[in-house]
């Protein structure tokens, strides 16, 4: 009689135990899922916040439109790609003139004012920019087949130079090299300075005499 009432209250504890056991484990389960219910609704309000200023500040962009003032401003800040053109004034000649690469006029023309011409009422006069083919000035080549660079003040983009490097066989098979280069003649002036230092030679005075005799022949 006493082991059989042990036993009925050994059933019924652990029968709470297991209860106690199911409760503890359905609290856990409730809590944690709430938690990701907490996480996902913070979540969802943070994207929908950041939709909400992206929206305003779209709102804020179309509200406030462009001006010509604002326009020239982000122009002028952005750099700007410049080319060296060649311009010919009919009284003046030929002068040069940086302006941008893609044309400082609407249809894209390249116009510059030629500094002496007088200005009338402001405004001095202005000339398109000639051919890139036809500018002539002061060129700067490369020989393709031996290297060779020099430069010759009466280049044109559109007329090849031969090299006459010794060994070099480019100007024997009539291949020339094109200007990389092409900029404002040097002056008049200049030109002759460099002439006055070098020694004058005499056309008249044989070739032996000339260069000191070139040596005497053996006997």
């Amino acid at each position: 009689m006493e082991q059989s009432s042990f036993d009925a209250v050994e059933a019924a504890v652990e029968a709470r135990l297991e209860e106690a056991r199911r409760v503890h484990a359905q609290a856990s389960q409730d809590s944690q899922s709430s938690s990701w219910d907490v996480v996902d609704s913070l979540g969802s309000l943070s994207i929908s916040s950041s939709n909400a200023s992206e929206t305003e500040e779209q709102d804020l962009v179309q509200a406030v439109p462009p001006t010509h003032a604002n326009l020239q401003a982000q122009a002028q800040a952005a750099p700007v790609e410049t080319v060296r053109r060649q311009f010919v004034c009919p009284e003046h000649g030929a002068y040069w003139k940086k302006v941008s690469a893609s044309g400082n006029k609407r249809n894209g023309e390249f116009v510059a004012r030629c500094k002496k011409c007088p200005v009338v009422g402001g405004v001095g006069l202005k000339y398109v920019a000639i051919p890139v083919e036809e500018e002539r000035g002061k060129g700067l080549f490369e020989c393709g087949e031996c290297g060779n660079v020099w430069t010759s003040n009466t280049a044109c983009r559109s007329l090849a130079q031969y090299c006459w490097a010794e060994g070099c066989t480019a100007s024997d098979r009539m291949q020339g090299a094109y200007p990389k280069e092409v900029r404002a003649p040097d002056p008049g002036w200049l030109r002759r300075f460099r002439a006055r230092r070098e020694p004058p030679i005499d056309e008249n005075v044989p070739f032996d005499e000339g260069f000191g005799g070139g040596g005497g022949g053996g006997g």
